[in-house]
């Protein structure tokens, strides 16, 4: 009796997953294929001195940089690049890099995590 119910609780769990649920299921196909959803670049393994101007001189010889965003105190930042394939340019070609002595972490931005309360 109880293997009966917990299959329909999880059949119908199933049907009720949130969107992001399904958004995952698919970015995750993508980056299996090596694709990049957007032009957001996450950054880490800085060194604490490193500087926005810093970042942006770097990641400016693979097309142009909108935003940089040093998380202060952290090692990490973020990246946006004007377009997907110049995001994906400078993925290729910093990733595991050397910038100021570290070896960099480069890889698309994740979306920010909503309150799990």
């Amino acid at each position: 009796m109880f293997d009966s119910v917990v299959i329909k609780e999880m059949k119908v769990a199933s049907l009720l997953l949130p969107p992001e649920k399904h958004y995952w299921a698919k970015r995750n196909k993508e980056e299996k294929e090596g694709r990049m959803q957007g032009s957001k670049l996450y950054v880490g393994n800085l060194s604490y001195s490193a500087t926005n101007e810093q970042l942006e001189e770097l990641f400016s010889n693979y097309g142009e940089v909108k935003q940089v965003n040093i998380i202060e105190g952290r090692g990490f930042g973020f990246v946006e690049m004007s377009d997907q394939s110049e995001a994906e340019k400078a993925k290729a070609a910093l990733d595991g890099s050397d910038f100021d002595g570290r070896t960099l972490k480069v890889d698309e931005a994740r979306p920010p995590r909503r309150d799990r309360r």
